[in-house]
């Protein structure tokens, strides 16, 4: 009997592992949409790893076979075609369809049929093909609409927003096979959404949207709850951490797929004054580095520069990350002059016992002008060059500026979303500590509400500046950054 069950068992392995795409255990939305049987697109709408990828590529799989487990298709051989956002994209969605057809055990691939995790399929259009004749064509986003120009297709899937010109060379493409089209995406803000939006609320696409919830992530056909790579389950805990560490501007989108962002009251809901308020230091290296807004609390012509240390520290996953601690602050409101600024910052750290040359970087915002004068990184290098006793162009380090461009252009808009999500992170990841006296700024974290005319707004701003060769690089590589320094210490 026992060896029965053990040979069963390892044959139920060996299928699985041939198709692992015909042994999931589907979840509710992902259901709804693979079972969509009309002419209008589908559009599945989720938060980030809800699984629509992996609904997708079983959708093109099962459309290749020519037999769905939840409407009828056409029998094969057919041509369908996978468009993703980028090239890099679509590397993550080729080895999603490679996993799901088991494709080292697999016997539906044709022979010599070649995969890298790097690259994809093989081939610069890569084709997947089947023993049936069926083949997946797969092309990006950013090749444009031309990329399909001339051929047909039974069924199309594009995953994450397509620009509406490639969506309408879809439609073209289908029309004359009577094929269809479906639509996997996160509604992550950019040019190609309010046109799509427009179509999913006028009926024109079939919108399937599910918020994140507990209930969601229980497979009616197992009762199971889903669970990570790693094991864990996609419970009401677990989403509960989800909610907690994800900023408030990115939750409705990256949680639950909502069209839009939105901020209701405190942006930085993460901080915990009795947590995160505390003026000890670890007895480590630190790098410090300073930011100024030259507009700050009442912004009345006010002030302010932050001072923090960096610690960084490798963890377990081997990425470095940085601690930070906020030492002190200086605001100055109202009308007040240059001279006077640099003065109360010199003074800020002497009160610490550090000197300006022991800086590891000084970041500021872009001019001030009034009528009464001009306040900027180069009038304040000026004064603090004069008490310091140096050259202005000898002063070390230099004032730089934290913004890549003037004005509210929309790269300007992006460079504080991505300080704003960098901070909220390190705050919820309890890797920030605010020292007691830093009063305005534990203020503005509790009670900023992510507008641009809110009096707390500055002293926030003087903080992140400080931190931009941090938060600037960290969107690239997740890691930190080797911090420049700008000549010798004197």
């Amino acid at each position: 009997m026992l060896r029965d069950l053990a040979a069963a068992t390892r044959a139920l392995a060996a299928r699985a592992a041939r198709s692992p795409v015909d042994h999931i255990p589907w979840l509710p939305y992902q259901t709804a949409w693979l079972a969509h049987d009309s002419d209008e697109p589908a559009l599945l709408r989720l938060g980030n790893r809800m699984g629509k990828s992996t609904a997708g590529g079983a959708e093109l799989i099962f459309r290749c076979r020519g037999v769905h487990p939840f409407k009828p298709v056409p029998a094969g051989p057919v041509r369908v075609a996978l468009v993703c956002f980028s090239i890099i994209q679509s590397v993550e969605i080729q080895r999603v369809l490679w996993d799901l057809l088991g494709a080292k055990d697999n016997t539906e691939l044709m022979d010599g049929t070649e995969f890298s995790s790097r690259t994809g399929f093989r081939g610069h259009r890569p084709v997947v093909e089947f023993r049936n004749g069926s083949e997946i064509h797969v092309y990006s986003n950013a090749q444009g609409a031309g990329a399909m120009a001339g051929s047909e297709y039974d069924y199309i899937l594009m995953d994450e927003p397509p620009a509406s010109e490639v969506f309408d060379e879809a439609r073209a493409r289908v029309r004359n096979s009577g094929g269809r089209i479906g639509i996997t995406l996160t509604p992550i803000n950019g040019p190609p959404l309010p046109w799509l939006r427009t179509m999913a609320e006028e009926g024109r696409v079939k919108d399937y949207h599910y918020p994140l919830t507990p209930e969601s992530q229980i497979s009616p056909a197992t009762g199971l709850v889903r669970r990570t790579k790693v094991g864990v389950p996609w419970d009401a805990s677990f989403i509960a951490e989800l909610r907690r560490t994800e900023n408030p501007i990115d939750a409705p989108i990256r949680l639950d797929g909502e069209w839009e962002s939105r901020c209701e009251g405190q942006f930085f809901d993460c901080f915990d004054p009795e947590r995160h308020v505390n003026g000890a230091l670890p007895r480590t290296s630190l790098k410090l580095a300073l930011g100024i807004d030259y507009a700050a609390a009442d912004r009345d012509l006010g002030m302010a520069a932050v001072l923090t240390a960096v610690d960084l520290v490798e963890e377990k996953d081997k990425r470095v990350y940085q601690y930070l601690y906020v030492l002190d602050e200086v605001i100055v409101p109202g009308v007040t002059t240059m001279e006077v600024f640099a003065q109360r910052i010199l003074r800020m750290l002497q009160d610490r016992s550090i000197k300006w040359s022991e800086l590891d970087y000084v970041m500021g915002d872009n001019p001030v002008k009034s009528r009464w004068t001009v306040s900027s990184n180069r009038e304040l290098a000026r004064w603090v060059a004069r008490h310091e006793r140096v050259d202005q162009n000898r002063l070390h380090p230099r004032i730089l500026s934290a913004k890549e461009g003037g004005g509210r252009s929309g790269a300007q808009r992006r460079s504080k979303d991505i300080r704003c999500r960098w901070t909220y992170g390190a705050i919820a990841a309890d890797r920030v500590r605010v020292h007691p006296r830093c009063t305005t700024l534990i203020d503005a974290l509790q009670e900023w509400d992510y507008g641009d005319r809110h009096p707390k707004k500055d002293v926030l701003d003087a903080w992140m500046y400080g931190l931009r060769d941090y938060w600037a690089e960290a969107r690239r590589w997740g890691t930190a950054p080797t911090l420049r320094t700008h000549g010798p210490r004197r």
